[in-house]
């Protein structure tokens, strides 16, 4: 019988710049929203983070998700997810649970949010160059999508999303 475990690597940290990014951009106003309207229509937030992260440090997103990361995603954050989201709300019987299974998935969330900073540092070395910020913004995200035709809706969210990046770039530059 073959152990179908991830292997995860040994040197990895989970506290990376990706993370404390995602951190403090998923409190900027509008961002959550977004991510999870974009994530209710198949989108994946860990890519559209790393995205938003490349932009912020001058690099194209080529889209390219490591099958680890994948693997961590459909094994263990999703089930996660899925099982945190499957139980009621503000029910005195499954609170504790479900707040239990909200902090796992958290935790799952960072760890899968190393490994994609792990993918990134090894293969997303192509700087934006003369690339505008909001235009890189845009291809990055773009690269994040699941599809390649998107309906009208999905267009205004990342236009959101991608003016909710620019003021966020501008703000963090500023301090």
């Amino acid at each position: 019988m073959q152990d179908k475990r991830v292997q995860l690597p040994s040197e990895m940290e989970p506290d990376t710049p990706l993370w404390r990014f995602a951190l403090v951009f998923w409190k900027y106003p509008g961002i959550e929203s977004t991510c999870l309207a974009l994530q209710g229509k198949g989108w994946n937030v860990t890519q559209i983070l790393g995205a938003c992260w490349l932009t912020i440090t001058g690099h194209k997103y080529s889209g390219y998700e490591s099958d680890t990361v994948t693997e961590w995603r459909s094994h263990v954050t999703e089930p996660l997810r899925s099982a945190r989201k499957f139980m009621p709300r503000h029910n005195p019987v499954t609170e504790s649970l479900r707040a239990s299974i909200a902090t796992n998935e958290l935790e799952a969330e960072r760890i899968e949010l190393a490994l994609t900073y792990q993918s990134l540092a090894n293969t997303q070395s192509e700087s934006a160059g003369a690339y505008e910020t909001e235009h890189l913004a845009r291809t990055n995200l773009e690269a994040a999508a699941p599809e390649t035709v998107m309906d009208m809706e999905t267009g205004q969210l990342l236009d959101a999303l991608t003016r909710s990046l620019m003021a966020f770039s501008a703000g963090a530059q500023g301090e």
